[in-house]
């Protein structure tokens, strides 16, 4: 072997050197280039990819401080609507107000239950049920279902059940039965703040004069209206 490659002169080495050149080429092209132009595709896709998440995320970003002014606007929201609700459950003006509505209305309250109805989703809000039975024809009864929704008192009709009673009579009494739910705010509520007078030192406060009481609007809500 030896002697067969001392005998081998400059032509055959550069044909040597060819085939060898051409070999790991070969082997370049197949192990190398090809595997590499396969995964081309797929790393533009990635880089597509890429690109789109990229572009989306700068936007978001942009729109970060508009997001967290609108936040903390609808959470300020939240938190008034939330002080609205009436801080006990005042039963009473409720029972009065359902009264009233019924004689309005023509319905014959027959029935008025109170079942706690515990924490609601809403942090610092607790409901009560109030279970009523009402007897009346159709017309008056959907005339006091129409005035609960403007019921000055935030609350939800659920439950509603029908029963039809004489039905031979042109106009048949129907025995309804319903749950009302109001709700509660238990969170704390601040109290306005009264300013002072600034006086100087040693000088005497001057009172204010009586004001006359004036008497209530007839027919003021005493709480604010709506559902939550």
């Amino acid at each position: 072997m030896v002697a067969l490659l001392a005998r081998m002169g400059q032509r055959e080495w550069a044909i040597v050197s060819i085939v060898v050149a051409l070999l790991l080429g070969v082997l370049w092209y197949f192990f190398v280039t090809q595997p590499l132009q396969n995964r081309i595709p797929d790393l533009q896709s990635q880089v597509a990819q890429l690109t789109t998440e990229r572009d989306k995320g700068r936007a978001a970003q942009r729109a970060l401080p508009q997001l967290r002014a609108t936040i903390a606007q609808l959470e300020s929201e939240r938190q008034a609507f939330l002080r609205e609700l009436p801080p006990t459950e005042q039963l009473g003006q409720v029972l009065s107000l359902l009264a009233q509505r019924a004689r309005e209305s023509g319905v014959v309250l027959k029935t008025f239950n109170r079942s706690p109805g515990g924490t609601s989703d809403v942090p610092n809000v607790r409901s009560t049920n109030l279970a009523l039975t009402v007897e009346s024809p159709f017309p008056e009864l959907y005339v006091f279902l129409k005035q609960l929704e403007g019921l000055q008192r935030f609350s939800t009709i659920s439950g509603l059940n029908l029963v039809l009673g004489n039905v031979q009579s042109t106009n048949p009494p129907i025995n309804t039965s319903l749950t009302m739910t109001v709700y509660t705010y238990t969170g704390n509520n601040p109290q306005p703040q009264t300013q002072g007078v600034q006086r100087q030192p040693g000088q005497t406060p001057q009172r204010q004069p009586n004001q006359p009481n004036q008497p209530p609007t007839p027919n003021q809500p005493t709480q604010p209206g709506g559902r939550p």
